[in-house]
């Protein structure tokens, strides 16, 4: 049987052609099996691994080779400092959707107390951070997928948060007439037929999840036109979404007369965060 430094040479050297983060990669997949830090790994890189770990890390390593996404590997993706369940039922939160928490935690920090929803929760990313920074809001999680709201529920309940209420609802559907000071939503914005969907992890993710019509701007209008009715006075809409379309979404917020609309970039400087405000005569 391998060492642990063995083990992940090993793997790292068999990932090299197929991955960009070989040796993290290996290291993150070889935590999971042993249940550890990667501390660990650096203290005792001479630990053998018995015979069960040993299969079963090679069993993953062969699925990483294949393209499956290390988070959903692990069932596990750090996000705002927590540690989120994903399965293939979600999107696999990224970090530059932290921007848009960011912007709602600095944008509202003077409110102590504020209703939100967060459509299209995934695994309950947006609305666990904003709730474990703000325990006092009132917030809704909804997703259509059924699946991927009992994984945004396990979240919540594994980081104690308890001012989160989950409804399965398309958007607004099941929302009914109930008003919100903020509506966040990081929803599907890529071109059904954008060669990105194809390549890299995005190929093992929710496809619902990602893609919305020739232009990817289906549910972004969807959104934003119903959002009016369901914004309280001065309440804000939040997007994240693609870095090529910036202009859409602020014509798309113009022409529903959204006020004050700021776009934000991401950490690679691409402009990927849209909001605005509902006037007091919209």
């Amino acid at each position: 049987m391998p060492s642990i430094a063995q083990a992940i040479k090993q793997a790292s050297h068999s990932l090299a052609e197929t991955s960009d983060s070989a040796r993290l990669d290996a290291e993150v997949i070889l935590c999971h099996v042993l249940n550890c830090s990667t501390t660990h790994l650096l203290a005792w890189p001479e630990k053998i691994l018995d015979a069960e770990q040993a299969l079963l890390f090679n069993q993953l390593i062969e699925q990483r080779r294949a393209g499956t996404p290390v988070a959903y590997l692990t069932n596990s993706k750090e996000f705002w400092s927590l540690n989120l369940k994903v399965t293939p039922a979600t999107l696999i939160p990224r970090p530059d959707t932290e921007t848009l928490v960011e912007f709602v935690l600095n944008k509202f920090s003077a409110k102590k107390n504020l209703n939100l929803i967060d459509l299209g929760t995934g695994s309950g990313a947006i609305a666990i951070a904003i709730a474990s920074e703000r325990p006092n809001w009132k917030i809704v999680a909804t997703d259509i997928s059924a699946e991927a709201l009992a994984i945004a529920k396990e979240n919540a309940l594994s980081h104690q948060i308890t001012n989160i209420q989950f409804i399965e609802s398309n958007w607004f559907k099941q929302i009914e007439e109930q008003r919100f000071d903020l509506i966040v939503s990081n929803p599907p914005y890529i071109a059904e037929h954008d060669p990105h969907l194809s390549q890299g992890d995005v190929r093992f993710e929710p496809l619902s999840a990602l893609a919305a019509g020739k232009t990817g701007m289906n549910d972004i209008n969807q959104i934003t036109a119903e959002s009016k009715k369901h914004l309280n006075t001065n309440g804000w809409l939040v997007f994240e979404h693609g870095y090529n379309q910036k202009k859409w979404v602020y014509n798309c917020f113009n022409h529903y007369v959204f006020q004050d609309i700021t776009q934000l970039s991401d950490l690679s400087g691409q402009a990927r965060i849209t909001a605005g405000c509902r006037g007091e005569y919209a």
